[in-house]
């Protein structure tokens, strides 16, 4: 059960731990029927409570993955950031043959892309709350077709630079997760991130590509399809670059 703050400026525990408040975790202990407090009152958690058949946590994906498709045979896509389920939705419909998992770390993000599934009728395409590194440790390795990264946040200082997603952490994590074939496309607004990505993959089984090449007979999102920060950033002017990787078994 979930109990609102008596006090609108109490504030949460200071001396908790990180995982207590980490994303997802909220929803994690909700759906174990525990009784947590928390503040502010936030209506997209208890509307994600009852999301189960489209909506998965850390330890539901590891569980269930990748049976948490009607076809879990088929080939998945993971985008990291998916923010409102554009281009989830834009990628599940778009391709029958492949399965689609968004993944998001605030409710009503999530929330908003497993309502627009459900009224697409969707059953390629899932959603799971939680931050993308620590999902991908209960992914079973060779199992992901490939990674949508687009416009995560390049934290321009180089004091940021530990914060930054696509280190070489990430790298070497998808080095395994990935399939044969498998591949990463990397959209940003930031030419620096964009030239410190392009040295880092030389240090794993990755090449840079013209393209995805993947030999499926048709792209695999629309040409005029653009991500809500690319319109955002087109719309100020600002120069949008993108990055093909593929993992180099499979050249």
């Amino acid at each position: 059960m979930v109990q609102e703050k008596e006090k609108e400026n109490e504030n949460v525990d200071p001396n908790a731990s990180y995982e207590q408040y980490a994303p997802g975790n909220f929803l994690i202990r909700l759906r174990n029927n525990e009784t947590i407090r928390f503040y502010p009152y936030n209506q997209y958690l208890l509307l994600a409570k009852q999301l189960t058949d489209l909506l998965y946590t850390q330890p539901e994906l590891k569980v269930s993955f990748p049976n948490i498709f009607h076809d879990p045979a088929l080939p998945v896509v993971m985008e990291i950031g998916c923010f409102m389920g554009y281009t989830v939705l834009e990628l599940a419909g778009r391709n029958p043959d492949l399965n689609i998992l968004g993944v998001d770390i605030k409710y009503k993000r999530v929330v908003k892309s497993c309502h627009k599934i459900k009224r697409a009728g969707l059953r390629n395409a899932a959603i799971a709350i939680g931050d993308a590194r620590e999902l991908l440790t209960v992914i079973p390795d060779r199992s992901l077709y490939g990674i949508l990264a687009f416009f995560p946040d390049p934290w321009r200082r180089q004091k940021h630079e530990k914060h930054r997603f696509l280190n070489d952490h990430f790298f070497e994590t998808l080095s395994n997760k990935l399939t044969a074939g498998g591949f990463i496309w990397v959209k940003t607004d930031s030419k620096p991130y964009v030239d410190e990505i392009t040295e880092r993959v030389k240090k794993y089984d990755f090449i840079i590509t013209e393209g995805l090449s993947l030999d499926r007979g048709r792209p695999l999102i629309g040409e005029d399809h653009r991500t809500f920060f690319e319109q955002l950033f087109t719309e100020m002017q600002q120069p949008i670059y993108q990055l093909f990787i593929r993992k180099k078994d499979a050249l």
